[in-house]
């Protein structure tokens, strides 16, 4: 009898066009420090709605990248505080949300 052979996927990388903008700035995500960028809007989405959030809450949220979900708070709620600690996506974060 015959026997097969499994190989592995092979994962090819799927970048949006605000990834590929943030690595032409030449920011790099850290994986070591648990660096990920929520891209998937049914994600952010979901998260949203599952809050619940009223027009008068103030959210926080930690680590907030380069401003995915922090939009969608913003059309939520009051206030959003959002501590991010790499400078680089604090910068794109303010450059994104600048106005709001």
């Amino acid at each position: 009898p015959g026997s097969a052979i499994i190989m592995p996927k092979e994962r090819v990388a799927k970048k949006t066009r605000q990834h590929e903008q943030i690595q032409k700035q030449g920011i790099h995500l850290v994986r070591e420090r648990g660096q990920h960028l929520l891209k998937n809007p049914l994600i952010v989405n979901g998260i949203i709605e599952k809050a619940a959030l009223r027009s008068t809450d103030v959210a926080l949220e930690v680590g907030p990248g380069t401003g995915n979900m922090t939009v969608k708070l913003l059309d939520q709620c009051k206030r959003v505080v959002a501590c991010e600690v790499d400078p680089r996506m604090a910068a794109e974060l303010q450059k994104r949300v600048q106005g709001t």
